[in-house]
């Protein structure tokens, strides 16, 4: 999912903006291998805050549905003194009531594919930013917040349900190594999030499991019960 909001680092002090919407739906799509648009981007350098709107990360293939993520809006805290040609400084990223779709089928997930193409392409050179050589471009995101998140999911094996994952809160992204690369960034802000969505389809499971196994044993216990009044009317009929 973060991809664009990661990625629009590239473009902070070299387009202030201007070219962000351009540059998410673009680069977006090279690091996680879906479809993404954006409303609209706003960025003060001056007063250190930005802002997206309607960002929209779509499905992988073979999982259908129109969307991964949907969110509202995502607010930015920008440092800029931190900022050079080399490193972007990102102070906070606020994602508040996210709208996240869980697609299941089987024991895959949409989520789960996403995740799957970022890290399979580790080894792979970062997508280049043609206007900026954003190639080498190294990030450090100081806090980030993931709160209050709308999950639903569609399995094939379980139908169609609600299901909470926990607020998820980071810090000192990068700081350590002085900047780390969009893709390794991305990484670290998107596994916690997966993480937490694989829990709650794994507790969804086990919720099933156990209806089933608490109707079966009413099942069972009913049938003894009808079987044992059945078996004593029949003695009784035998007895006269």
């Amino acid at each position: 999912m973060l991809a664009i909001i990661v990625a629009l680092g590239v473009y902070l002090v070299m387009n202030s903006g201007s070219l962000l919407k351009s540059a998410i739906e673009t680069l977006g799509p090279e690091y996680l291998g879906v479809d993404v648009s954006l409303g609209s981007a706003e960025i003060s350098l001056t007063e250190g805050t930005g802002e997206l709107r309607h960002l929209v990360i779509g499905n992988p293939a073979g999982f259908d549905g129109p969307h991964a993520f949907s969110l509202g809006r995502v607010k930015l805290g920008l440092d800029p003194m931190g900022q050079s040609g080399e490193l972007i400084v990102l102070k906070t990223i606020e994602v508040d009531a996210a709208d996240l779709a869980i697609i299941a089928r089987g024991r895959a997930t949409n989520l789960q594919a996403i995740m799957a193409k970022l890290e399979g392409d580790a080894a792979q050179p970062e997508p280049a930013a043609a206007e900026s050589g954003g190639s080498d471009m190294k990030l450090i995101i100081d806090k980030f917040a993931f709160t209050n998140a709308r999950t639903s999911l569609d399995s094939d094996l379980l139908g169609k349900t609600q299901v909470t994952i926990p607020d998820i809160r980071l810090q000192d992204i990068g700081r350590k190594d002085q900047g780390i690369s969009i893709r390794e960034a991305l990484t670290q802000l998107l596994r916690p999030i997966v993480r937490a969505a694989s829990q709650a389809l794994a507790q969804e499971n086990l919720n099933v499991d156990e209806i089933k196994a608490n109707a079966e044993q009413r099942l069972d216990e009913e049938l003894k019960e009808r079987v044992g009044t059945d078996l004593d009317g029949l003695k009784e009929r035998f007895r006269n």
